[in-house]
C-alpha cells in the first residue's frame, strides 16, 4: 500500500541531489541484515536509491552510512499515514527554503515531532545519534511510550538519563537491541540500515508480499512466552510463534485426521539426534571476523543472494540435505543453507536464507529457505545447552512424511501435490497433551517433554514420521532420549494458528 505523499514526494525522495527517481534493487543490502526493512520502504513508502553527479542510478541505499537528523525526518515522512500536521511549521536559521529537506523539517516541527536544540537550531546535516531517534520516532509513530518500562541490563542507559524511557520502551517491544550485549551506545551515531529497520518497527509497515506474524490476518492473537537468548542474541522477539505458549490455544477441528495421517506411518515419537556426530543438524558461531562468501543457488528466485558468513570449514549436516547453519552473534543474523557443497572456490547450494534474529518478518509467501516450509531451522532444535538448564523456551522442528499442497503462517512454502486436507500441512503446529502424563521421564527427556506441551512442535519438511530435530552434540547421553521413543504420537493434538494457505 503507498502512502499519499503529495507535493513533496520530490524533497521527501531526495535525500539531497544524489537520489535516483525510480526504485531500483539496491545491490549493497543483499545479505546484509537490513535488506528485509530496505525494501519494505521502497515498496510502501517509495523510498529510492542513491545516483551519481550525472544522474545515474546507482542501485545503493548505502546501509552502513551514518543518517541525519534531516534524512531521519525525511524517511518518516515518507512512511507516515499522515504526515501533515495542522500547526505552524517552526523556522529554524540553519534550514533555508531553498534546502531540499526544508519541507519535511517544517512539516515535522509543526506536527510537532521535533522542537530543535535549545540555541534554536535545528542541525539537519548532523548524524543523529541512537536516543534522538527514538525520541523522535515515539513522537512521530502512534506507538505510545510506557508508564512503568521493565528494568534493562544496558549499562549505558539510567533511570535518570532524560532518554531513559524511550529506550526502555523500544527495548521492551524488542524494536532495539544493544551495540553489544551490555550496551546501547545511546550517543553513538544511527545508521541508514538501523534507521529503516526502526521505521519498519515504529510504523508497522509490511510489503505486499511479506509481513510480520502479528499482522497475518488469519493468526490467533499471540500469547507471548518467556523468549530464549543464545549467544547474546534473542532467538527472535518473545510474541514470534517460535516462541509462543500455546497451551491456552484452541484444539484444531481437524485434529484428530491430521494425526491419524501421521500416525498411519510411524507410531512413536523419535529425537534424530544424539551422541553420534552424524545424527542432529550442526550449527557454527561466528562473528564480524568471519569472512563473507557468495553462493550459487539452485532455486535462486527464492533464496537469499547474500553474501554469506561461511567458516572454512563448517559443520555440514550428514545426509543428504547437508545444512549449515551460521549464527552471527555480532548482529544477531541467522544465515542457512540447503544442499550446501564447496565446489572450487564457490559454494553451490540449493537454496538459502537469511534472517533477523530481531524481527518477526517471515519470507514472501510461497518462498521455501532451507528449510521445505519456509522457515528458520535454527530456532526449532534442541540444544544440549538449554536441556541442561532445565528449560526450553521455544517450539521445536519435526518432520512428517506425507504433507499436503498448502502452509500454516508462520510456514511460507509447502512441498506436496497432494490435495488431501487430512494430510498435515506445512507449519502445522502439535501440542502434547495437557493431560498426557509424563511424570515417569526423567532427565532431558522430561525437559523436552515439558516443552512438546508448552510451546508443541512444528511441522518443518518431509521426513520421517515423529522425528524431532536437535543440535549435533557429542555429550547428548543416548539412554536418556530413549525415553522419548515410548511417546506415542497419539498423545498429540493440533492446535489452531491459523488459516491454511493453498
Amino acid at each position: 500500500m503507498k502512502r499519499p505523499l503529495a507535493l513533496l514526494c520530490s524533497v521527501v525522495f531526495a535525500f539531497s541531489a544524489h537520489l535516483a527517481q525510480a526504485a531500483l534493487p539496491f545491490h549493497d543490502t543483499q545479505g546484509h541484515f537490513s535488506a528485509m526493512y530496505v525494501q519494505v520502504l521502497q515498496e510502501t513508502c517509495g523510498i529510492t536509491g542513491y545516483k551519481d553527479a550525472q544522474g545515474t542510478p546507482l542501485g545503493e541505499f548505502h546501509p552502513d552510512v551514518t543518517i541525519t537528523r534531516a534524512e531521519l525526518i525525511a524517511m518518516i515522512f515518507a512512511c507516515s499515514p499522515d504526515p501533515y500536521g495542522s500547526g505552524a511549521p517552526k523556522t529554524f536559521p540553519d534550514v533555508r527554503s531553498a534546502d531540499w529537506f526544508a519541507p519535511v523539517i517544517g512539516m515535522a516541527s509543526a506536527q510537532g515531532w521535533v522542537t530543535g536544540y535549545p540555541d534554536g537550531t535545528f542541525r539537519p546535516n548532523t548524524p543523529v545519534n541512537r536516543a534522538e531517534a527514538l525520541k523522535i520516532l515515539f513522537s512521530a509513530s502512534l506507538v505510545p511510550l510506557e508508564k512503568n518500562p521493565a528494568s534493562m541490563t544496558f549499562t549505558d542507559v539510567h533511570a535518570k538519563d532524560w532518554f531513559y524511557t524511550y529506550v526502555a520502551s523500544a527495548a521492551s517491544r524488542g524494536f532495539i537491541q544493544g551495540r553489544s550485549t551490555a550496551t546501547f551506545a545511546p550517543s553513538g551515531s544511527l545508521t541508514r540500515g538501523e534507521a529503516a529497520k526502526l521505521v519498519v518497527y515504529f510504523f508497522a509497515l509490511h510489503t505486499t508480499e511479506s509481513s510480520s506474524v502479528s499482522e497475518r490476518q488469519d493468526t490467533p492473537a499471540i500469547q507471548s512466552g518467556e523468549g530464549t537468548t543464545f549467544m547474546g542474541c534473542q532467538i527472535f522477539p518473545p510474541d514470534n510463534p517460535w516462541n509462543q505458549d500455546i497451551r491456552s490455544l484452541s484444539v484444531h477441528p481437524n485434529s484428530d485426521n491430521f494425526i491419524a495421517s501421521i500416525l498411519a506411518g510411524k507410531k512413536y515419537l523419535h529425537p534424530d539426534f544424539g551422541s553420534n556426530p552424524d545424527y542432529g543438524i550442526p550449527f557454527v558461531v561466528v562473528d564480524n571476523t568471519t569472512p563473507m562468501s557468495d553462493i550459487q543457488a539452485e532455486y535462486a528466485d527464492e533464496t537469499d543472494a547474500g553474501p554469506y558468513p561461511i567458516p572454512a570449514n563448517p559443520p555440514i549436516e550428514a545426509g543428504s540435505d547437508r545444512h549449515i547453519l551460521m549464527l552471527q552473534k555480532d548482529t544477531c543474523t541467522l544465515y542457512e543453507l540447503y544442499a550446501a557443497e564447496k565446489i572450487g572456490n564457490l559454494w553451490h547450494v540449493g537454496s538459502g536464507a537469511i534472517f533477523d534474529l530481531a524481527s518477526n518478518l517471515l519470507r514472501p509467501d510461497y518462498w521455501t529457505s532451507a528449510d521445505a516450509a519456509g522457515l528458520p531451522i535454527f530456532p526449532g532444535l534442541v540444544r544440549y545447552d538449554e536441556v541442561q538448564s532445565g528449560k526450553i523456551t521455544h517450539a521445536l522442528r519435526f518432520t512428517v512424511s506425507k504433507t499436503q499442497k498448502g502452509f500454516i503462517h508462520p510456514a511460507t512454502h509447502f512441498a506436496s501435490s497432494s490435495v488431501d486436507a487430512n494430510r498435515p500441512p506445512m507449519g502445522l503446529r502439535l501440542r502434547l497433551k495437557a493431560d498426557y502424563d509424563i511424570s515417569h521421564i526423567t532427565g532431558a527427556s522430561r525437559v523436552i517433554l515439558e516443552a512438546l506441551k508448552t510451546y508443541g512442535m512444528i511441522v518443518a519438511d518431509n521426513g520421517s514420521d515423529w522425528f524431532i530435530s536437535g543440535a549435533t552434540d557429542s555429550r547428548w547421553n543416548d539412554e536418556d532420549l530413549e525415553q522419548i521413543k515410548s511417546i506415542p504420537g497419539s498423545a498429540f493434538e493440533a492446535v489452531y494458528t491459523g488459516e491454511i494457505q493453498p
